[in-house]
């Protein structure tokens, strides 16, 4: 029987350099950062460094987390500035020096606006095809020239761009660029997409009743 205090996570049974349990540390710095509680979660940091090189890059690990779980696209680049701070930090060798990198991290993700979505979509995704209530679909547009089965069935460019290939969803510039006309055309289907093409085509024109009318009575 496994004793009560063990746990899967390892962390739990570690200690830090004061004696608070690690996982709890961690738990104080996410939950501090969520409530946007700048000097508690740097608090939690600077336990978290001043134990040890382990449990320096555990608080780099959780930051990178927080990011994109609990700031997400409040601040999308988030990400990034953490990887850039994280380089620099671990070519510091003076300690108060390399902790203003995570002190820094920790303000700009306190002081960001949060968002949990994409944590809830990374849920949604595992949960409704766990329950198979959802899978991935591979339609006939999927299945083109890029694709091996595509090319057996001879499908090429043409097909490419009347499945709608070149479509693109929230297209910044909808004119495109001074190359879009000719790089249409050499992709295939005229530089024409038919589903536009259909849409913004004239009604035909099927002239005036009465001389249609006449024109029928005629001999």
């Amino acid at each position: 029987m496994p004793h009560p205090d063990q746990h899967e996570d390892v962390w739990s049974r570690a200690v830090t350099v004061n004696g608070f349990r690690v996982d709890e540390i961690r738990s104080v710095l996410q939950k501090s950062i969520r409530r946007g509680l700048v000097e508690e979660a740097v608090l939690a940091a600077w336990e978290l460094f001043q134990t040890g090189p382990e449990t320096e890059e555990l608080l780099w690990r959780r930051l990178e987390i927080i990011a994109v779980e609990d700031v997400g696209l409040g601040l999308p680049e988030a990400p990034q500035l953490l990887e850039a701070m994280n380089l620099q930090r671990v070519r510091r060798t003076t300690d108060l020096e390399r902790f203003m990198f995570s002190a820094h991290a920790v303000r700009l993700l306190a002081g960001a606006r949060k968002d949990r979505t994409t944590m809830e979509l990374t849920f949604w995704v595992q949960t409704v095809t766990a329950r198979g209530e959802r899978q991935v679909e591979v339609q006939d547009m999927h299945v083109d020239h890029h694709t091996r089965r595509g090319v057996q069935l001879g499908r090429d460019a043409d097909f490419w761009w009347r499945s709608g290939g070149y479509v693109l969803a929230d297209q910044l510039d909808p004119a495109g660029s001074p190359w879009s006309d000719y790089v249409r055309e050499a992709l295939g289907g005229g530089g024409v997409d038919p589903a536009m093409d259909a849409a913004q085509a004239p009604a035909p024109d099927d002239g005036d009743p009465d001389d249609v009318l006449a024109g029928m009575s005629r001999p």
